[in-house]
């Protein structure tokens, strides 16, 4: 009788998990993911998101897990965008953003919470202004979408 139970319990704590899927990502430094049948574990350095609940629509993550940036911003397929700069880095007020040519470009900044802070969809020259005085103090990931070419460049910003 006691194996007939703890086979019940097995089977119906492996089906229960078996549809279970972490599909968000970090914006730490470290971590990884890994994926066993349905099942994906997605973790930050220090932290494992060991459970992911919604009701309604509040989503609650265990760990240091951030939305999914590269679905958001629609570029899962792009290349990278080569000779874009920025500087100074850390910066107080105004970055610098050195672009290959002039044309349109799409810009997200993200705090590290995930939150879009900046989005700008534009024509920028080479040479652009970012102003980020009213910015808090903190890191900032910086993205650039050229969506004609289907490229992306990625920097990690410090606001001082």
């Amino acid at each position: 009788m006691k194996k007939i139970i703890t086979i019940i319990a097995v089977l119906t704590i492996s089906f229960g998990f078996g549809q279970t899927a972490i599909k968000k990502s970090s914006l730490s430094t470290g971590g990884g993911s890994h994926t066993v049948g349905n099942t994906t574990l997605t973790y930050a350095v220090g932290e494992v998101a060991v459970q992911e609940n919604s009701a309604g629509g509040i989503l609650l993550s265990e760990g240091f897990i951030g939305p999914d940036i590269i679905n958001a911003t629609g570029i899962n397929d792009y290349g990278q965008l080569q000779n874009v700069s920025v500087f100074p880095n850390p910066v107080i007020n105004d970055l610098h953003l050195v672009l290959p040519q002039a044309k349109d470009y799409e810009i997200f900044i993200f705090d590290l919470t995930g939150k879009e802070v900046m989005h700008r969809n534009d024509s920028f020259d080479t040479d652009n202004l970012i102003n980020l005085s009213e910015f808090k103090t903190g890191v900032y990931m910086l993205i650039v979408i050229d969506r004609e070419n289907k490229q992306q460049a990625t920097f990690k910003i410090t606001k001082t």
